[in-house]
């Protein structure tokens, strides 16, 4: 089984999921250029870019819970960018870029005597806000019809949700829309 096959089906069926340290880190290249204008002032530029993660990297970096590889995996699959185009996982992996997930556990403290159990809240790490680009591009999925199982009314409910919480994106794109 290739790495992709592996992550992909860590991501989506629950099988272990490779570390952190197993995928490789994003690679960096940076530049230094020295101009010299024709007045004879001295300009420097700084530039650093970073390469493009294959897809195999990308989904191995998608099974360990980073949402921004999560993204960046799903616009692969939705457009076919270097795997074969499936939109299923892609609103798949859309859904879990955008779920915000709470730091918070809560656990069922049993009543000692006569005093009744409670339940108990327990940070057991920080709260992960969901990616807005992400909900917005799984509401266009279903907007457009690109979707697995295109539900246009849930698509514009996202987009509604998006634009009331100020996602510049879902402003325009719901201005542009023609009133029904």
């Amino acid at each position: 089984m290739s790495l992709i096959a592996a992550s992909l089906a860590a991501l989506l069926v629950g099988t272990k999921a490779p570390k952190k340290g197993d995928c490789p880190p994003q690679r960096i290249q940076s530049y230094t250029l020295l101009i010299r204008e024709a007045n004879g002032d001295i300009r420097i530029i700084l530039a650093s870019i970073k390469t493009r993660l294959s897809t195999e990297d990308v989904a191995c970096w998608a099974a360990t819970g980073d949402k921004a590889m999560m993204l960046e995996l799903a616009k692969r699959l939705e457009k076919g960018d270097g795997i074969a185009a499936d939109p299923e996982r892609a609103e798949d992996l859309y859904e879990r870029a955008a779920a915000f997930i709470s730091g918070t556990s809560y656990i069922y403290v049993p009543g000692v005597g006569k005093a009744p159990g409670y339940v108990m809240p327990v940070r057991v790490g920080q709260d992960s806000p969901g990616l807005p680009e992400a909900k917005f591009r799984r509401a266009l999925m279903h907007v457009e019809g690109r979707a697995a199982k295109p539900n246009p009314r849930r698509g514009f409910k996202w987009l509604k949700e998006l634009a009331k919480g100020g996602y510049g994106p879902a402003v325009k794109r719901l201005s542009s829309l023609p009133r029904t």
